[in-house]
């Protein structure tokens, strides 16, 4: 027993743990994204097995902490380090097998003191004997229940044998069956037709349409049936229309109307249509072709021995479970399958649901519920308010704001009961935070020892001479079709790009950053044909027929250019349509949207971009993406040029009416005076009904500044040219053996430093006029680690010229990634979950280290080159800066791995004080906790005999930063989850992923080969 025990908590044991977990949760990850969350739970998250795993992690950490003594005074900031996840893991027990959490909904005016669970429950029923399991079902998990129940003397079984997610119910005629109407309806505020199947006795009441089908209560339209004859009467004129004649039919209200099959019903705004009546039917289940239903179908046999049915139980996860019988035996089985209702001590009473838009936007900008608490035992009646990232705590239950009803008269509340889980975890998190700082500043840890290390280690330096050659980043020449376009005044295009105008998500900005993004996004590039967007803009609305015949629209997919017989990537818009007007890609665009997101293919996503690019250029003609006109009313957006308002005054109406037309004629004419004449009045116009809602002139000033410099596209090239060049110095200083002279290496660094100074000064600026930390998007947060390398290449390479060179490399590179098509620089608000103290924080820390982890990979593959250049001859020398490289890549990954610890747990922390959990699976959340563990592997590695040496370690540097890729880049553009507001629009992979995987293979292949031969020749 012994010896066993010491097997499991040996060094390499816990290596294979590590290992072990994070492989398990990366399967988990690409399980979810394809068959969803309850089948990675089933299979891997909950299984008993990974538990294990967990238990095992936990007790080789316990043991450990007392094999290393790090209880010890020396060893203490370390011992607190480990003993956190002790605790943490300890709350993650208790969340897991004791706490649960909910959702509560209510409607004003109502009080509710139950809650409908999150998890799922599978129940059968017959004879007062009930047989209830929680379940997981998934299209790969199905057989999750299976009972038996005794009729007489005979069993028979009920056991799940099949699973559809997004279900469709589609009747069949049955003789054992109920009345059904299978019918559509629509209403004003919904679009398309709505699905329903009507049975007997149902009541809808949805979207102001009205109805009821066999059922003592009244409706708008009231159906019944006499046998196979469907009739209904209506209390309002409703009108009859065939839909191959087109003849129509009044009816006066109270009449009773024969309900014909496809014929097109219609009174008021409101029309339905009966595709077919049922005097008897079942329901059997389908595969929804339309996307997402929310509604799932349990497959269950039912089996005596002698004879067998199957029949579909329909149910939605986290919606009350809904019951359907089968009469077996002369008594009735009930299968239900859904949510399970759970009371909570006490009442929460909704006087009021509040939602709050972005002015003149119909994008919401936060929501909240007043609320009464009632706990009529306790004497207890209090007002709360719960809204994003503040909740209601009492008795161990948290109340947090999750969503609301369509009419915005209902609040949706998420409620979690973990109260130990929550505060042990929290504990475990703030002493995992207190050891990282002790860590540090601890003179006699590890981290310190790498530090003393260096500062003991002597390099002889050498020098060089450097020709230093400048290069210049030009964008392609386009043919000098620019000619043909007439010229627009500079003065003109400057004012009209200070204009305000409203974006489509309700932010008002200047049309300086509009028009960049139009631009931007119809041809990917941040000018045409030598113009300013802001003249782009104004020179579509006057010149459109001159733009349709030029290539602007950008095409990312050679299949589509060759279908449209384009050799090029760009395609104008005469191209697009044919000698008839028809737009040639109508087919392929309508097939695309025809299918749910998760099924479109490059292909069809491409057809979907470029139609986009064409509508965009289209609303660019008619000037509808120009909301520049405020309205007397704040709550309404802004109007767009030619629109016809009322309730202002007769001059004020006419100019919106008319005034961009104006615009467009004096600019035509070239009478500048005039033009600008019309800008001033439209700025007047904005401060006269918008002054409320625009932000100040500072802010307009520096966005326009932000907009014109465009800093972070020009600092790229600038840290990639002279961190390559500092490189390249380096190298050959390396191998002359000679020392660099300052006069070249101050230099290099002080350009450097005013790179990262204008990287710094950009980031200030986009939180300025943003209104929000920058790094709540891709583009932001890729910006935002290119300045975290550049700022650790500055600490860690201090004394180290390769380190900053390195990180002006990497940084470099990370900021042309955000450069790419498919990033997108927009400056956006928040979404109301954003917006709390703890993303900032959160983001901030786990984003930082991803630039600490990258720089440590970086260095890897240096240290990987300077291996392979080594010899014999010049081994002494070489070995010198692989050691130097070593101590500082272990620095780095050391601080990437405890930012990015940090940073994992506060999301946590976030989670938890938005929306009840703080940790639920989800991809991004998942991929953070694999890379913390591989990371934990590779600083550890070092403690395994087998495992240490440089070699090893720097080869694991690098292929640990891949995990980080997979963070970062793949959950947010290749997997679903709850980050979706961080997602990009990436379509599979580039064919420079595969490519650098494989030079990097070559490179560690050759590295590891030329690092036996040179340990083969050393003397023993």
């Amino acid at each position: 027993m012994k010896r066993l025990y010491s097997f499991i908590t040996s060094l390499p044991v816990m290596a294979f743990l590590f290992l072990a977990v994070a492989f398990s949760m990366a399967i988990a990850t690409f399980t979810e994204s394809s068959y969803g969350t309850p089948a990675a739970k089933a299979i891997i998250y909950n299984s008993w097995w990974f538990e294990l795993l967990w238990a095992l992690f936990a007790l080789n950490l316990a043991n450990n902490f007392f094999r290393f003594k790090l209880y010890q005074k020396e060893k203490l900031t370390l011992g607190i380090f480990h003993f956190s996840f002790l605790l943490i893991l300890l709350g993650a027990a208790i969340t897991r097998y004791i706490s649960y959490e909910g959702v509560m909904h209510i409607r004003e005016g109502e009080a509710v003191s139950d809650i409908l669970s999150s998890d799922d429950y599978f129940s059968a029923t017959y004879n007062g004997e009930k047989v209830e399991k929680k379940v997981l079902f998934s299209e790969i998990t199905y057989k999750e229940f299976s009972t038996k129940f005794w009729v007489e003397n005979n069993q028979f079984s009920v056991k799940s044998i099949g699973f559809i997610k997004d279900a469709v119910r589609q009747p069949i005629p049955s003789n054992t069956g109920e009345s059904i109407i299978d019918f559509v309806f629509s209403s004003p505020s919904t679009q398309g037709m709505q699905s329903y199947i009507f049975k007997a006795g149902d009541i809808i009441n949805s979207d102001g349409f009205s109805a009821v089908f066999n059922s003592p209560e009244k409706g708008v339209i009231s159906f019944f049936n006499e046998g196979e004859e469907l009739y209904f009467i209506s209390e309002l004129p409703i009108e009859e229309m065939a839909m191959g004649s087109q003849e129509t039919i009044g009816f006066e209200p109270g009449d009773t109307i024969p309900a014909k099959n496809m014929f097109l019903y219609r009174y008021g705004d409101y029309q339905f249509l009966i595709r077919n009546f049922y005097e008897k039917a079942t329901f059997t289940a389908a595969k929804s072709s339309n996307g997402a239903t929310g509604e799932n179908a349990v497959f269950v046999k039912i089996d005596d021995g002698i004879k067998e049915q199957i029949v579909p139980v329909f149910g939605h996860s986290g919606v009350l479970a809904d019951p359907i019988s089968i009469t077996i035996g002369g008594n009735e089985l009930q299968l239900a399958y859904g949510a399970k209702p759970k009371k909570v001590p006490f009442e929460i009473f909704l006087k009021d649901f509040q939602l709050e838009k972005y002015p003149g936007s119909e994008s919401p900008s936060s929501y909240a519920s007043e609320v009464v608490l009632i706990d009529k035992v306790a004497n207890v009646k209090k007002d709360y308010r719960i809204f994003m990232n503040t909740t209601l705590t009492y008795k161990g239950f948290k109340f947090f704001q999750s969503s609301y009803d369509r009419d915005e008269l209902g609040t949706v509340l998420s409620v979690n009961h973990d109260f130990w889980g929550t505060w042990i975890t929290y504990i475990g998190y703030f002493l995992m935070m207190l050891g990282f700082v002790l860590s540090l500043l601890n003179p006699k840890s590890y981290f310190n020892s790498i530090v003393k290390r260096l500062k003991t280690e002597t390099i002889k330096k050498a020098s060089i001479v450097v020709v230093l050659v400048v290069s210049s980043f030009f964008s392609p020449a386009q043919g000098g079709l620019e000619s043909t376009l007439p010229k627009i005044d500079v003065a003109v295009s400057e004012k009209f790009g200070e204009i305000w105008v409203q974006g489509h998500d309700g932010r008002i900005e200047p049309i300086s950053t509009l028009s960049s993004e139009v631009v931007r996004k119809i041809s990917r590039k941040s000018k045409l044909y030598g113009k300013s967007p802001n003249e782009v803009m104004l020179s579509f609305m006057v010149y459109p027929e001159i733009w349709k015949t030029l290539p602007i629209v950008k095409i990312s997919n050679k299949n589509v250019a060759e279908a449209l017989g384009v050799s090029g990537t760009f395609v104008s818009l005469d191209q697009l349509f044919d000698q008839q007007g028809n737009y040639k890609i109508a087919d392929q665009v309508q097939e695309a949207y025809g299918k749910g997101p998760a099924f479109r293919n490059t292909l069809e996503k491409e057809y979907i971009n470029v139609d986009e690019r064409v509508n965009v250029c289209f609303m660019l003609f008619r000037g509808s993406l120009l909301s520049v006109f405020p309205s007397a009313n704040n709550e309404i957006p802004w109007y767009v040029p030619g629109t016809s308002v009322t309730g202002l005054p007769n001059g004020d109406s006419l100019f919106v009416k008319s005034g961009i037309q104006m615009l467009n004629e004096s600019v035509s004419d070239n009478n500048t005076e005039q033009a600008l004449q019309v800008i001033s009045a439209l700025d007047k116009f904005q401060h006269k009904f918008g002054g409320e809602l625009i932000p100040s002139e500072r802010k307009k000033n520096l966005e326009i500044l932000y907009n014109k410099i465009n800093i972070f596209k020009r600092i790229f090239p600038f840290y990639l040219l002279f961190g390559i060049l500092l490189l390249v110095v380096l190298f050959i200083n390396i191998f002359r053996q000679k020392q660099i002279s300052r006069f070249v290496k101050y230099p290099f660094y002080g350009l450097i430093i005013v790179g990262f100074i204008g990287h710094t000064a950009g980031l200030a600026v986009r939180w300025y006029i943003s209104g929000h930390a920058p790094w709540s998007n891709g583009f932001e947060s890729v910006v935002y680690v290119a300045w975290a390398t550049m700022l650790a290449g500055l600490i860690f390479g201090r004394r180290y010229p390769l380190v900053v060179a390195t990180a002006a490399f990497l940084s470099g590179i990370a900021l042309f990634v955000a450069h790419l098509s498919w990033m997108n620089p927009e400056v956006t608000n928040l979404v109301p979950v954003l917006k709390s103290y703890w993303l900032a924080i959160h983001v901030a820390i786990i984003t930082a280290s991803y630039g600490f982890l990258g720089l440590s990979a970086f260095l890897g593959i240096l240290t990987m080159v300077l291996i392979v250049l080594r010899n014999p001859k010049n081994g002494f020398k070489v070995n010198a800066f692989i050691n130097q490289l070593t101590s500082v890549n272990e620095l780095s990954a050391t601080v990437g791995l405890y930012f990015l610890t940090t940073g994992t747990f506060l999301g946590g922390v976030w989670a938890n004080e938005s929306w009840g959990r703080y940790w639920g699976w989800d991809p991004k959340e998942t991929w953070a906790l694999i890379t913390v563990v591989i990371y934990s592997f590779i600083v550890h590695m070092r403690l395994i005999p087998s495992l240490k040496g440089v070699f090893n370690y720097n080869m694991a540097s690098i292929l640990g930063f891949a995990s980080v890729l997979m963070t970062y880049f793949g959950v947010n553009y290749y997997l679903s989850g709850l980050h979706s507001y961080g997602k990009g629009v990436a379509d599979g992979v580039d064919p420079v992923v595969p490519t650098t995987l494989i030079l990097l293979a070559i490179l560690m292949i050759f590295a590891w080969v030329r690092n036996s031969h040179y340990e083969k020749s050393l003397p023993s």
